[in-house]
């Protein structure tokens, strides 16, 4: 039978407004068009909520105002978290004390949670001070495999000035590795700690819950583990991080307000900037929902006011500093309303990411005033400065045993028995009650719920004159969403009359024509087509699917897409839902196709996708998926899930798991090859059934 080759598809829209973007290299070639596109489309969204977030801000304009909104903003942010853990008790344990010039360092392990462990170094000064009682300083670390060893610098000057600093070792990060390479001791499956950090995020989502909440946990138990030593001031308890550590400062002081001094440095900014530039960075950075609940950077600074607090930022930082700018204007009137506009500091200085020890006298004259009253604040000890040519990243003069709190340098194969976040994450979902099984209109509004999809109504919008459109070239235009054009082919039969239509998602509709993986599966439309049915093939958002920076090879090449969608409140799934209801608008709509009797294919992700729009929209009579994740029970107990980000749905959990669908819709699904939550994932749409 012949067949009449239609041409290559797309479903285009508008943009709101020009929008700069700073891409990645490689963000403008024709491979990553369709990457830029979703990246623009979701910034747009993200635009609007900040902006309306700003005006609710400016509209405050006294203290009882703000001091609601802080009440308003900290239970919000905590529910974002997905509440935090009830305390239990420390099992506190010193192992070992390393004298240093003018301070001791104490090799400490306590528990956050039960099994737990935290492994952590305390700074204590030789001095003793005037009042008989130190003050103390939490030390977060930045992202490096080190830990807390890379913040000898900061915690030694810091020793130094009179201060008991606690150093800890963020989870996985230093001897709190999550996913341990079994044949790399002291290396990780997952890369480094930002791929640790993503990894360990994707299971609490899951269950409703963010990563942070373990990150926020620890360090809220590092400040009772402080107040639990007599030496130590408990009314005297202050914060400091860098860069991944100055995330987790700014989320500390945000949640517990026994910390009474704050110093973040390189990371505060705002997402306006930060978005159109790196975009989100870390799993613990991107909490989700956070900036369609209303929220922004300045916010950290907010919940903290009126206690003391210094922005800490370098001109140049790759945490734009315009978005520190903006955040320490806004958070300075928000000072200004509580009469408290001196604890406010804004301490900046030139250079790159991470490039503070021009500032650090400031840094330590800002503690010292806050925390050491009496103390010569303008004059703070320092640190000999560096030889000519030395290295800002030489190892600290001390033996590596001072540092290491377990015997093989790992929690983890010191402590097999050790949990992990995998571990509490398992368990919190199976304490979870037991969630009752949807059916029906309320299944379907749970679906669009979780995925967050954009069509209330799945009859759409679209008519067949917007739809159809042929250029020269035999480009077809369909319009879907405003910024996002999706790329795919349609076959029709050549004889007369209506057919049946074959929806087919895969990525292989906007490969190069002449790849191996579009010539595969031409040849299979060109077969179905011949057997009478109308064939649409496309590739749902971003289209062509692109690249972006991978954290890890395990978490794939749409992580940080996720981790955007997520913050304003989309995901990925949902796009690409919206993109599948929208070509079934398309194909209904074209005279040659019998409506009751339009199918549809997909395998990997896509067969997700296809399995939640069929849920939504009876016009699909029946889907063939292969090669998809079979629950999402599977994935939360997976040790470590491979390729699962473009699955995720935050909450999901909470309301309905895979099975739920597939039963929902009976004989209208056959499911292929399904996957377990410990396969590899990364399959996404190239396998075509008949």
């Amino acid at each position: 039978m012949p067949l009449r080759y239609v041409g290559r598809l797309f479903v285009a829209g508008f943009f709101l407004a020009p929008l700069l973007v700073a891409q990645a290299p490689a963000a403008d070639s024709p491979a990553n068009v369709g990457r830029k596109q979703l990246t623009e489309y979701l910034d747009h969204l993200a635009a609007d909520e900040t902006a309306a977030r700003r005006a609710v801000v400016a509209g405050i304009t006294t203290r009882a105002q703000a001091e609601a909104r802080q009440i308003a903003v900290r239970k919000k942010l905590i529910g974002l978290l997905g509440g935090l853990p009830e305390k239990t008790p420390l099992n506190a344990r010193s192992l070992g004390v390393t004298q240093a010039h003018g301070f001791r360092i104490e090799r400490i392990m306590f528990d956050s949670q039960p099994g737990f462990p935290v492994t952590a170094l305390l700074y204590l000064p030789d001095s003793k001070p005037a009042g008989g009682k130190l003050p103390a300083i939490v030390v977060a670390p930045g992202h490096g495999p080190t830990g807390k060893t890379s913040d000898y610098a900061f915690s030694s000057v810091f020793a130094m000035n009179g201060f008991a600093v606690l150093d800890y070792d963020p989870i996985g990060q230093g001897e709190r590795l999550q996913y341990p390479d079994p044949a790399k001791p002291g290396a990780t499956l997952a890369k480094g700690p930002t791929g640790e950090h993503g990894e360990a995020g994707l299971q609490p989502t899951l269950i409703g819950d963010a990563v942070a909440r373990y990150f926020a946990w620890d360090g809220m138990r590092a400040v009772d583990y402080l107040q639990s030593r007599a030496e130590i001031d408990p009314e005297r308890i202050g914060a400091f991080g860098c860069s991944g550590g100055g995330m987790m400062t700014a989320l500390l002081a945000a949640v517990d307000t026994r910390i009474k001094a704050t110093g973040t440095a390189c990371y505060i900014t705002s997402f306006d900037t930060l978005l159109p530039s790196i975009g989100p960075q870390d799993a613990e950075q991107s909490i989700p929902g956070f900036i369609a609940a209303g929220l922004d950077f300045p916010d950290w600074v907010e919940l903290a006011t009126p206690r003391p607090y210094a922005i800490i930022a370098t001109t140049e930082d790759m945490f734009p500093f315009a978005g520190a700018q903006k955040t320490e204007a806004e958070a300075r009137r928000f000072y200004q309303l509580f009469g408290a506009d001196e604890g406010l500091e804004f301490l900046t200085g030139p250079g790159h990411h991470g490039n503070i020890r021009p500032i650090m006298p400031r840094i330590l004259t800002f503690f010292l005033k806050h925390l050491q009253p009496g103390a010569d604040a303008a004059n703070p000890v320092l640190p000999p400065p560096p030889a000519p040519g030395a290295s800002p990243f030489a190892p600290p003069p001390l033996p590596k045993e001072a540092f290491q709190d377990t015997p093989t340098g790992q929690v983890a194969t010191s402590f097999p028995n050790a949990e992990t976040v995998h571990s509490l994450n398992l368990k919190r979902f199976e304490a979870m009650p037991k969630r009752r099984v949807l059916t029906g209109e309320a299944l379907k509004g749970a679906v669009r719920q979780v995925t967050k999809v954009s069509t209330s109504r799945t009859e759409a919008v679209v008519t067949t004159q917007e739809a159809l459109s042929v250029a020269h070239d035999g480009l077809i235009t369909l319009r879907s969403e405003l910024g996002i054009k999706i790329h795919g082919e349609l076959f029709e039969p050549h004889s007369p009359g209506t057919h049946p239509a074959i929806l087919l998602l895969t990525n292989a509709a906007s490969a190069p024509l002449e790849s191996a993986e579009h010539k595969e599966m031409s040849a299979e439309i060109q077969r179905l087509t011949e057997a009478g049915n109308v064939v649409l093939a496309l590739t749902p958002r971003p289209s062509p699917p692109g690249t972006e920076e991978t954290k890890a090879p395990i978490l794939g090449v749409f992580y940080l897409s996720e981790l955007r969608a997520e913050l304003t409140g989309k995901t990925l799934m949902g796009m690409r839902i919206d993109d599948t209801l929208c070509a079934l608008n398309y194909l209904a709509l074209l005279p040659d196709v019998d409506g009751k009797k339009i199918t549809a294919q997909a395998s990997g992700h896509f067969g997700l996708v296809l399995l939640h729009a069929a849920v939504l929209d009876r016009r699909i009579s029946h889907i063939t998926i292969d090669h998809s994740l079979s629950s999402y029970r599977s994935l939360v107990e997976a040790p470590i899930p491979i390729g699962a980000p473009e699955d995720i749905l935050p909450g999901v959990l909470l309301h309905y798991d895979l099975p739920d669908l597939v039963k929902a819709l009976g004989s209208r699904v056959t499911v292929n090859d399904p996957l377990n939550g410990t396969d590899d994932l990364s399959l996404n749409g190239l396998t075509l059934h008949p």
